[in-house]
């Protein structure tokens, strides 16, 4: 059987040859810029995973004024803390004075935390009506020689003083201080309020910055006079505080 004419010539072979080898070539090169693209996603989801399983959680507390430099490496850190607690008010038979505000706590010019307000006073030995003495972060303020209100000043991230005395008749009576951050307890008067307060708040840092690190003091407790001589005073509110966390 003669088949002439019904093949490619050899130079055509020849270069459908050559444009079949090219396409698989390609092929095989697309299949490995796959397979590497899905390497490298599966790195990317194995070290998402275990972004801090090598690393370790180190912090630093802060009571007082100070500064904070950021370690190499780092570029966030969590804080927990507030502004200190304003203090209570106080109260007499003749005159009573309000508490003093709570001061401000901040990281730097990154993040500020006020302190709450000083708790209102009372005069004449009255029960006064109660007023939004508390920060942003706190609860109103109550009266600390009244049943119907809880005997705290503000409270915030942790539990404020309430009412206590020093001692009887003619002896100064005293409400209970703030622990750190809530206001002090009045005393015949309202109680300071907390200061803001935050829980572990993501903040974003530099490598190798420092920053100025404030803690503000607690408010002072209102005072007043009483007709036995003995002075009425409220509690102080809590200082303030800074807890600072990061991984390396």
């Amino acid at each position: 059987m003669n088949l002439d004419g019904n093949f490619p010539s050899y130079e055509k072979q020849q270069e459908i040859k050559t444009t079949v080898d090219d396409i698989k070539n390609t092929t095989d090169s697309t299949k490995t810029s796959v397979d590497q693209v899905k390497q490298d996603v599966a790195n990317v989801s194995t070290q998402i995973a275990n972004k801090n399983a090598s690393k370790v959680m180190r912090s630093k507390v802060y009571t007082s004024n100070g500064t904070f430099t950021v370690p190499a490496g780092v570029t966030e850190v969590y804080i927990t803390g507030g502004g200190a607690g304003g203090g209570g008010g106080g109260a007499g038979n003749a005159s009573g004075n309000p508490g003093s505000a709570g001061g401000v706590s901040s990281f730097g010019n990154v993040l500020t935390l006020n302190g709450g307000s000083g708790g209102y006073a009372t005069t004449g030995g009255g029960i006064p009506t109660p007023t939004p003495s508390g920060g942003p972060g706190g609860s109103q303020g109550s009266n600390a020689f009244n049943s119907a209100h809880p005997p705290n000043g503000g409270n915030g991230g942790w539990f404020s003083g309430g009412y206590g005395t020093t001692g009887g008749s003619g002896t100064n009576l005293k409400a209970g201080d703030g622990a750190y951050c809530s206001g002090g307890g009045g005393a015949g008067a309202n109680g300071g309020g907390a200061g803001d307060f935050v829980i572990k708040k993501e903040v974003a840092v530099a490598p190798n910055t420092t920053h100025t690190i404030t803690v503000g003091a607690g408010g002072r407790g209102g005072t007043g006079g009483s007709s036995g001589g003995a002075s009425v005073l409220g509690g102080n509110g809590g200082n303030g505080l800074l807890i600072i966390e990061w991984w390396v």
